[in-house]
């Protein structure tokens, strides 16, 4: 059972059937034993077969796995030979209560042991007669039927028995090794792939706002302009004003003169002259401070223009970086969807 434990695989409680394709182990192991002249069988951590039994003698099959006694003690001694072969790292070669070769190859994961690889059920010299019906009695079965199903097991060199143990050994821990380590790239896709899609959905916000402020950007950089556009206009407003305070300061300047000749009779006249005068010249320096104050807002706008044109192109590049940005994390989804399916 695949389970997580902070993104990462617990071996906890992985299983042989996790990472191994049991029809895969399955013609493996009967061909192992078929070519070997042997038996064997997966088992998981909990001693459970997870193969079925391939190539089995009937000196076991049909005689002492057929007695209570004797399919007690045959899983009873997997169990210590399973239990020897975890201690040991390596595969554990022995006799079985029935006294024949059996061997128990560890399937270990980094460090951890999830299931048995279990073989044997040959002889490495020819059967005692003795000994086999000794069994058969402790067993409760025909010491005759025993005696001659003992005579149909292969006989092999016990450095056979130790070089097909290796090889089993080291055969199923790279199925294990490659399984365990397709189901982390699976798992690591998967997580990569949910992870550039919330990136995606994340650039894709970020691309909307981008755009959103490149349009303001445009906006504000119009309305600045339009802004200078008026300050232009009250320029030349205040250059008609001056003309007219000029021509007004003229008027004045002849109705003084005109007063002047009139003598008496201009006097009132010459009073309004004067005014006219005063106001003229007091005109003529307000226009000239508006005019110095608009010089100084035009001078502010064109500044707020250049570095209003300045962030608009800085949110243009960034737009167009959050676009290419996102296309790539796109492809970078699309990458990794495909490389979750070839696990599939």
């Amino acid at each position: 059972m695949v389970e997580m434990v902070n993104g990462i695989v617990s071996l906890d409680r992985l299983e042989v059937t996790d990472i191994i394709n049991i029809n895969i182990l399955q013609n493996f192991l009967d061909n192992f034993a078929l070519g070997m002249n042997c038996a064997a069988v997966a088992v998981d951590r909990e001693g459970r077969e997870i193969t079925t039994p391939s190539h089995y003698r009937d000196f076991c099959s049909n005689y002492v796995h057929m007695s209570s006694v004797g399919d007690s003690r045959c899983a009873k001694c997997h169990d210590e030979m399973g239990m020897k072969a975890v201690k040991l790292g390596k595969p554990y070669v022995g006799s079985c209560h029935a006294n024949l070769i059996d061997f128990a190859c560890p399937i270990v994961v980094k460090g951890r042991h999830i299931g048995t690889v279990l073989g044997g059920q040959i002889l490495d010299n020819p059967p005692k007669e003795e000994v086999i019906k000794k069994t058969a009695r402790e067993l409760n079965l025909s010491e005759q039927e025993l005696w001659s199903a003992s005579h149909r097991i292969d006989v092999v060199p016990m450095k056979n028995i130790q070089a097909a143990a290796e090889v089993l050994y080291i055969v199923v821990n790279a199925l294990a090794d490659n399984g365990y380590n397709r189901l982390e790239i699976e798992v690591l896709t998967k997580e990569l792939a949910v992870n550039f899609m919330e990136i995606s959905k994340t650039i894709e916000t970020l691309t909307h706002s981008a755009q959103e402020m490149s349009m303001n950007q445009n906006e504000l950089s119009a309305k600045i302009t339009e802004v200078s556009e008026v300050t232009r206009e009250v320029s030349d407003v205040l250059k008609s004003i001056a003309k007219i305070i000029s021509q007004t300061k003229l008027l004045g300047l002849n109705a003084s003169i005109e007063a002047a000749r009139l003598g008496n009779d201009g006097k009132t006249f010459a009073v309004v002259a004067k005014e006219i005068h005063t106001l003229s010249e007091s005109s003529n320096e307000t226009v000239v401070k508006i005019d110095v104050l608009n010089g100084l807002i035009r001078e502010k706008i064109n500044h707020t223009i250049q570095d209003a044109d300045m962030s608009l192109q800085n949110s243009e590049r960034q737009s167009t970086d959050m676009i290419n940005l996102e296309k790539m994390v796109q492809r970078s989804v699309v990458i990794a969807k495909n490389l979750e399916g070839l696990f599939k």
